[in-house]
């Protein structure tokens, strides 16, 4: 990593401990940086749907399913066996 570059820790789908080579840290500074999403996220996730739904964003969608498959998603994204996002579809009434 270039001086003053920065890893941003964002899940940890493999569940392995992370793994740096030897003397990949020594030297300039750099920073590790890990990600946790707290709170409520209500707000937040409609915020960054909206642009999505009025088609100002393209979204990747990779999978598409009944809620009743949300298993079948988790595993596919888990071994990334797809890009982009899974969308789970909820029936109504």
């Amino acid at each position: 990593m270039p001086p003053g570059g920065s890893v941003q820790s964002v899940g940890w789908t493999s569940g392995e401990p992370a793994a740096f080579p030897p003397y990949a840290i020594v030297g300039p500074a750099k920073s590790l940086t890990s990600f946790v999403i707290e709170g409520d996220t209500g707000p937040d996730l409609a915020v960054l749907s909206e642009p999505a739904a009025e088609g100002a964003v393209t979204v990747e969608i990779g999978w598409q399913g009944s809620w009743d498959r949300f298993d079948e998603a988790a595993e596919a994204l888990r071994g990334r066996r797809i890009s982009g996002k899974a969308v789970l579809e909820v029936a109504t009434g």
